[in-house]
């Protein structure tokens, strides 16, 4: 009598086979052609759009879903077969995996890295070897988070030549957590005697359907650094683990398949072009390229004469799919580097062209002759710590270059340091019968591999105010928007500074009169916003309105004696300045209730950097002229309202009216609007008298 797996043969003949046709025909299966060829398609689609039109394709979550169907196809297989699925699978996978990937991923940062110092300028070293750490370590996606990345920005010359291995870095920790999911999967099919396939299905669904509800709010609230986050990214690997699990079950083939792998090919080349890529991923739309690439895998082969694999098996398409990977990692830092050198913000079509063509060359090398060799080293493979002692020597090939380039470029800055004194005066240039006694060949501080991290807030730390405050005394400000600087027993004056950045770079001269004088010294920031109304920053951002609301709360509570504040906004074109009617409405509010206002005058900003200039023109050849007027646009409101008081530092910034890149061998900018730390620091006694005579003007009206 047959079993009723016998039975049910008629529909399912593969419940009849052996053990080793079982295992035959998964053997036959791995490889399938048509998925590797439309891994190229979503590869040289995510390099035509990153060099031609600036855009976001969708081919890198097409890219995402593969390798998680792949991962999840090889695993279902051998749980199904039976196989055990412990700690010792699971880290052999790991050390397989990593061996095959990171060798690759190493050389190009090496080669990223050597390109960085060949071909872009010395302002962007420093970012560089961080960088290259955080992708080594596959925390790239994170990185860029942190440091506000903006993966859409029109001018890919000036953006990192790294920026790309956010999408691997997200897929390297996919690698790590997976398998552990496949791990308690086997585990709870051997001990509860469970359906493999139902408890994998139940856990993506639940991972796929949490994962875009997160995805969704965060592309809401920050669609920037939702694009980059790996929580907003795993429902597109649990939809690929998802499709694999099905097509074991669910077969579509004939004409209909067909049609539907036509469409799914037709959705993943116009998704780019069709959708808000740039706005809405990976939120609700992301869904399209990810669908349309679960139709094109579920429908091939077809099984007709005219399905997509026609064109997804051609032979030139699957051989670069072999190669992919390599293809996605060279394409983006060779863009960057040709960008920078020309000066191009887009690449024509001539010269992107060369660079897809030298981007393909390249990579079907680097797999010939890095990826392959490795993948087919059967001693490697034979044991876990020789994988690890490939993996580990690998590392060290450009960890060992990045830590030597960093410890040098810190040694020169250390070097130069030492003779700050005589050598790099800055705006003590200024004082009358200054006399300059250091070396002719004295180098600028801080020196150009330095100036991108010369910024006030890390020169001076503040505590936050929750550490020393109750939490009712903050208002609802949260911990990095309200710090103190100085805090003595008994201050001679309560000062509170309120703004921006353009206040924050200040810090190191407010600061230095804190102590002087001793002041204590509260500041409450917001990067971005303005300290005039809500409506105002409520046009800048929601958060900023919010912040303004709590801001004006927490001056009102703690009642300072002064309040620092811009008085000025320089506009961003560097057309000018402008003084804005909320400003006034600010000061004279304050002002009636017996705090005295000092309005800073904002310096100016510019339409490029000093540091783009230089590397065209040589430093001599950047002094900007300035954009403001000679006269300060606030200084009349000193004999209109009581309490008030200017200052101004652009006599300092801009002597006679030109703004050139360095006073006294300090660079003055290290962007094109925020000074560097290390020439606030030279001003600081300068800054330090203005504002103290400031105070003493404003508290004699």
């Amino acid at each position: 009598m047959p079993s009723p797996r016998q039975v049910k043969g008629s529909t399912a003949p593969w419940h009849r086979r052996t053990p080793r046709q079982q295992n035959t025909t998964l053997r036959k299966r791995e490889f399938r052609p048509e998925i590797q060829g439309l891994r190229a398609f979503a590869v040289v689609l995510v390099a035509v759009y990153h060099v031609w039109f600036g855009r976001v394709s969708g081919g890198v979550d097409v890219f995402l879903l593969i390798s998680a169907f792949l991962m999840t196809t090889s695993f279902v297989g051998r749980i199904q077969r039976g196989a055990a699925l412990g700690w010792h699978e699971v880290t052999r996978y790991w050390v397989h995996v990593f061996k095959r990937i990171v060798p690759l991923a190493v050389v190009t940062v090496v080669l990223t890295l050597l390109g960085s110092r060949l071909f872009l300028g010395a302002d962007r070293w420093v970012p560089a070897i961080r960088e290259a750490f955080a992708v080594l370590f596959y925390g790239e996606n994170w990185y860029s988070i942190r440091h506000a990345v903006d993966y859409y920005a029109s001018d890919s010359g000036a953006a990192s030549p790294f920026r790309h291995f956010w999408s691997l870095s997200i897929q390297g920790q996919i690698f790590l957590v997976w398998p552990l999911l496949f791990c308690l999967t086997s585990l709870m099919v051997r001990r509860l005697q469970a359906r493999a396939r139902r408890i994998l299905a139940l856990m993506f669904v639940v991972i796929l359907l949490g994962s875009l509800a997160y995805a969704v709010h965060q592309t809401a609230v920050d669609q920037s650094g939702a694009y980059f986050n790996t929580w907003a990214r795993l429902w597109e690997f649990a939809l690929g683990s998802l499709l694999a699990i099905v097509c074991t079950r669910i077969t579509i083939r004939g004409p209909l398949a067909a049609v539907l792998s036509w469409t799914g090919m037709a959705a993943i080349l116009l998704c780019g072009a069709l959708l808000d890529v740039q706005g809405k991923f990976p939120g609700f739309v992301a869904l399209w390229p990810t669908v349309a690439a679960c139709l094109v895998i579920a429908c091939t082969p077809s099984g007709t004469r005219w399905g997509a694999e026609r064109i997804l098996t051609w032979k030139p398409l699957v051989v670069l799919g072999s190669a992919s990977y390599a293809l996605y990692l060279v394409h983006w830092p060779l863009l960057v580097f040709y960008l920078a050198v020309t000066g191009q913000e887009k690449a024509g079509f001539f010269a992107g062209t060369g660079l897809l063509t030298m981007a393909t060359a390249i990579a079907l090398v680097l797999t010939r002759v890095v990826e392959r060799p490795l993948r087919r080293w059967s001693w490697a493979d034979a044991r876990r710590r020789r994988g690890l002692l490939v993996i580990a020597a690998s590392m060290l090939l450009a960890v060992g270059p990045a830590c030597v380039w960093d410890a040098r470029i810190a040694s020169e800055a250390r070097v130069a340091q030492t003779e700050a004194a005589n050598n790099n005066p800055g705006a003590r240039a200024h004082l009358p019968g200054f006399r300059y006694e250091g070396a002719d060949d004295a180098a600028i501080l801080p020196t150009p591999a330095r100036r991108p991290d010369d910024w006030s807030w890390q020169v001076v730390r503040g505590t936050p105010c929750r550490d020393v405050d109750p939490p009712s005394a903050l208002k609802g400000l949260e911990a990095d928007q309200c710090l103190t600087y100085h805090r003595p027993d008994r201050p001679s004056r309560h000062v509170v500074a309120v703004g921006n950045s353009h206040m924050e770079m200040l810090l190191p001269a407010i600061v230095d009169a804190a102590r002087r004088n001793g002041w204590a010294l509260t500041f409450v920031r917001a990067p971005g916003c303005e300290f005039t109304s809500v409506a105002l920053n409520n046009r800048i951002s929601a958060p900023c309105g919010q912040w303004m609301r709590r801001a004006e709360a927490y001056v009102g509570a703690h009642n300072p004696d002064v309040l620092l504040m811009l008085a000025t906004h320089s506009t961003v074109g560097g057309e000018g300045e402008v003084v804005r009617p909320e400003t006034q409405r600010q000061v004279e509010r304050w002002t009636r209730r017996g705090i005295d206002v000092v309005g800073v005058r904002d310096v100016p900003r510019f339409a490029e950097k000093h540091a783009d200039c230089e590397a065209r023109n040589g430093i001599a050849g950047c002094a900007f002229p300035s954009p403001l007027g000679q006269a300060n646009p606030t200084a009349e409101w000193a004999q209109q309202i009581r309490g008030f008081a200017p200052l101004d530092l652009l006599d300092l910034v801009c002597p006679d009216r030109s703004c050139p890149a360095q006073i006294g061998n300090v660079y003055t900018y290290l962007d094109n609007n925020h000074l560097t730390a290390t020439y606030v620091d030279s001003m600081k006694h300068m800054v330090g008298d203005r504002l103290d005579t400031a105070m003493r003007t404003a508290s004699s009206r």
